[in-house]
């Protein structure tokens, strides 16, 4: 069994995420004036960085206007934050998500390579998904996580980002789409995660990438951990089974 797990990174989204950022949006869309980073900060609970994280990611989805507030005097001008009044997005059909396990079902079976496939598929599309990184321009890690983050939790992974009792970083996937395929054929689907993350990892010229994946718990929740560029480039994801 994996270690219990420590405090959550600052800024990075917890357990839940989706349900804090609905819990943001209605704050916006009740709010009379627009509202600051640490507004939303107190009165959600939260670290700011988080705040900061979930509306950031408001405006990345064109659900919130980020604007700077002029105000007479010394000081620094703040900055807010208000909803862009439009109807709720509708929620993709449920038969979406059984498409997707009989896509990938299909692939498992056909192919007698199935983990190393998906695995660079994912490569692709984590690159093609994330935003890279300018020519000579210093890695900034917390923003490459917050990017990465950003990137699962639209696909609905609700990712959360914690350090093991050892010290090192794990990546959770807390929603995977493809449970019952990876049941079967465990850690095979998870190789499709897995490439995206390490896609846009190396797209933004990370030194980290996932080195290790470890399906976890009946509910198939994933957490991989974080490592140094491996020396030799990963054909997929090595499978942690030592659970117990």
């Amino acid at each position: 069994m994996a270690e219990s797990r420590a405090a959550t990174d600052v800024g990075a989204p917890s357990r839940g995420t989706g349900d804090r950022r609905s819990h943001v949006i209605t704050l916006l869309h009740n709010s009379p004036e627009p509202l600051s980073v640490a507004d939303i900060a107190k009165k959600v609970g939260i670290h700011v960085n988080t705040a900061r994280f979930h509306l950031e990611s408001l405006v990345y989805t064109n659900q919130a206007n980020r604007q700077v507030e002029s105000r007479p005097g010394p000081g620094r001008p703040r900055v807010v934050y208000s909803p862009i009044k439009q109807l709720p997005p509708h929620e993709p059909p449920r038969g979406f998500a059984q498409l997707a396990q009989i896509l990938t079902g299909a692939v498992v079976e056909t192919n007698p390579d199935a983990a190393t496939w998906l695995y660079g598929v994912g490569q692709e599309w984590g690159r093609f998904l994330t935003t890279k990184s300018p020519p000579f321009a210093p890695v900034d890690e917390a923003k490459v996580a917050s990017r990465v983050l950003l990137m699962l939790d639209e696909l609905g992974f609700a990712p959360e980002l914690d350090r093991a009792g050892d010290g090192r970083r794990r990546l959770w996937l807390h929603r995977c789409p493809f449970s019952q395929i990876a049941r079967q054929r465990p850690g095979v689907p998870c190789q499709l995660h897995a490439g995206l993350v390490n896609g846009a990892l190396a797209e933004m010229r990370s030194a980290l990438r996932m080195v290790e994946l470890e399906p976890h718990g009946a509910t198939h929740e994933c957490f991989g951990i974080l490592g140094p560029v491996p020396d030799q480039p990963l054909a997929s994801v090595p499978l942690r089974t030592d659970q117990g």
